[in-house]
């Protein structure tokens, strides 16, 4: 793995962004993202993997979309022998973006929570918004594990349970980690 989580973490933590090393896993746009995701498909030979990791890297470009706080694009990295694939930016967040169509989301925890267990979308009026509920009931059928956290709130799904929780630290836009 060429950037590891610590990196990772501390990349999608740091405050502002002018003294960044993006690592070469770095992808500023979503073509340059969807050349390495069909990659990434005929690697790990699981359609679903791929289907929930493009969602999730998608999501980072479509939620984003002329709003980056500071660096467009996101680190997309895969750990083949350890199964763990990591996805990260530096967008504007989920409570930020589902802020925009339902304003009565109070926190990060609860944002993670709508955008998961929620039809719901930050492109309203758009009719979308079945995309991370998709990542969730995927990973749970699949016995897989992830962990998303944007701000401070966060999910862990593990062993079919899932787990939201409001975090000490906060992280700009989302951090993701499969492990399948």
């Amino acid at each position: 793995m060429n950037a590891t989580l610590d990196n990772i973490t501390n990349w999608v933590k740091l405050e502002k962004a002018d003294s960044i090393v993006l690592p070469e896993n770095y992808y500023k746009t979503r073509n340059l993202f969807q050349s390495e995701l069909n990659k990434f498909m005929i690697e790990a030979k699981d359609p679903l993997l791929t289907a929930i990791v493009g969602e999730i890297g998608n999501n980072s470009y479509d939620h984003n979309l002329g709003n980056w706080k500071d660096i467009t694009g996101i680190i997309f990295v895969c750990d083949y022998e350890n199964k763990t694939i990591i996805l990260a930016d530096r967008g504007l967040g989920i409570k930020e973006t589902l802020s925009k169509v339902k304003n009565d989301i109070q926190t990060d925890e609860q944002a993670v929570n709508v955008a998961l267990t929620e039809i719901i979308s930050g492109r309203a009026p758009e009719q979308r918004g079945n995309g991370l509920k998709f990542v969730s009931k995927i990973v749970k059928m699949k016995n897989w594990y992830l962990y998303l956290q944007s701000g401070n709130g966060s999910i862990e799904i593990s062993n079919g349970n899932a787990d939201f929780t409001t975090k000490p630290d906060s992280v700009r836009g989302c951090l993701a980690v499969i492990k399948y």
